[in-house]
């Protein structure tokens, strides 16, 4: 899908590839229908995720590279809500089910599928 021809809405971003870049390093995420994988330091991290609304998703069972649940995430939900979409990147907003605070985020998008 070429970016630069659409207006992307919400429900464009379920499956895709994208990057996030932080102070720890850059994390490729790919959402596959309703698998989230995050690739980052040659490891894969799984996250089912369940759509709320098309701007709105949560990740839940968390597994590592192995496939295992992550034992210190059994019953962590992570909200994310789409906040803007720009041409080649989208402003999320996540919180999580243990805390009042909400960290805001850019991802590059690399491929929308």
């Amino acid at each position: 899908m070429c970016l630069n021809s659409l207006s992307l809405k919400c429900s464009d971003l379920k499956n895709g590839i994208f990057e996030l870049k932080s102070d720890t390093g850059t994390t490729i995420i790919e959402r596959i229908g309703n698998t989230q994988i995050a690739k980052k330091g040659g490891l894969n991290y799984y996250s089912d995720v369940e759509w709320i609304t098309d701007c709105k998703y949560e990740l839940k069972n968390h597994r590592n590279h192995n496939g295992e649940f992550e034992k210190d995430e059994l019953n962590i939900v992570y909200t994310v809500e789409i906040i803007k979409i720009m041409r080649d990147s989208v402003r999320i907003k996540t919180s999580v089910n243990y805390s009042d605070k909400c960290l805001e985020r850019t991802l590059k998008i690399i491929e929308i599928k």
